[in-house]
């Protein structure tokens, strides 16, 4: 049955004779069966139904390449509806048609469409790939320079979104008299204190609790003074984390970013984010499993012991 066949439903007392006359026709004749003592079934080529009219035959359904074609020719709107639907899919699968870019701060703002037009990504546009986009992601971060506390760039259907946060600076903080203390793991990067015994150094690895700025200081004649401490100690922290997704909901590709958004997300408002690195991407019982490292550079001072 490789191009087309009618299944056809014939009463006769003499199916020898109906066969015979069949044959003066030249109709083929494909798979004949008996239902009952008069009743049989058989198939014919579709392309012989203008000459099997003459017999009054029933036809029960219709199977093959050709029968679907016939359909489809003879009904225009299908196939136009076909080919239609077929480049849309297509059209939306391919192209930008739209970029909205998120952020609080006009001038960031119009940055970021300088960037992205000499990316060559606007409108109209073929979709970019992952590398494509993490190279873009690249040239944002770098030429913010501190500007902003957030950024995230990724593609949803025919809709590319840049989101960041604009960067507000540091909180002022009053003066008190209180030691300061890491609020967490970090490798001190810059010390920027206007008062207060500072007890660490650039490049010092500190753990979470440890003293950084001291509210006590010895004077010449050694007694101890308190004094008022205020200030910022910013260092490199580490953080991982992990995301999954069912293995097949989505291919490599699409599951890879998709998790990578969802744990940028996760990082939510910092100073900076020095590094992001892949610790590992792999399918851990049916489920694509990625584990991502960042490095970022962020205020660990803090009043109170933790």
């Amino acid at each position: 049955m490789k191009f087309g066949y009618d299944l056809y439903e014939v009463a006769s007392d003499d199916i020898i004779s109906l066969l015979n006359s069949f044959k003066k026709d030249h109709l083929i004749v494909f798979q004949l069966t008996k239902i009952d003592d008069n009743t049989y079934r058989f198939y014919l080529p579709i392309y012989q139904r203008f000459l099997a009219r003459k017999y009054n035959m029933q036809i029960i359904k219709s199977i093959g390449i050709l029968y679907y074609l016939v359909v489809l020719f003879c009904k225009k709107i299908n196939i136009i509806g076909v080919i239609s639907f077929a480049l849309t899919l297509l059209i939306c699968n391919r192209f930008i048609f739209k970029v909205e870019i998120t952020g609080n701060s006009p001038s960031n703002t119009k940055l970021v469409e300088e960037v992205l037009k000499e990316n060559n990504i606007n409108a109209g546009d073929l979709k970019k790939s992952y590398q494509e986009l993490n190279e873009i992601y690249d040239d944002l971060k770098a030429s913010f320079k501190g500007k902003i506390d957030y950024l995230n760039i990724y593609q949803e259907g025919g809709v590319l979104f840049v989101k960041y946060t604009n960067s507000v600076g540091a909180k002022e903080v009053e003066n008190n008299f209180q030691n300061i203390y890491a609020s967490k793991d970090g490798v001190i990067q810059s010390i920027d204190v206007s008062s207060g015994n500072i007890v660490v150094q650039v490049n010092q690895f500190v753990k979470r609790g440890d003293l950084l700025v001291s509210n006590t200081i010895t004077s010449t004649d050694g007694e101890n003074k308190i004094i008022a401490t205020k200030g910022k100690i910013m260092a490199y922290t580490y953080v991982t984390y992990q995301g999954e997704i069912d293995a097949k909901k989505m291919d490599e590709g699409e599951a890879f970013s998709y998790l990578l958004y969802t744990i940028r997300a996760k990082l939510g408002s910092i100073d900076k984010i020095d590094r992001e690195k892949v610790l590992s991407y792999d399918i851990i019982d049916n489920k694509r499993v990625l584990k991502m490292q960042y490095v970022l550079i962020e205020d660990i001072a803090i009043k109170e012991e933790s």
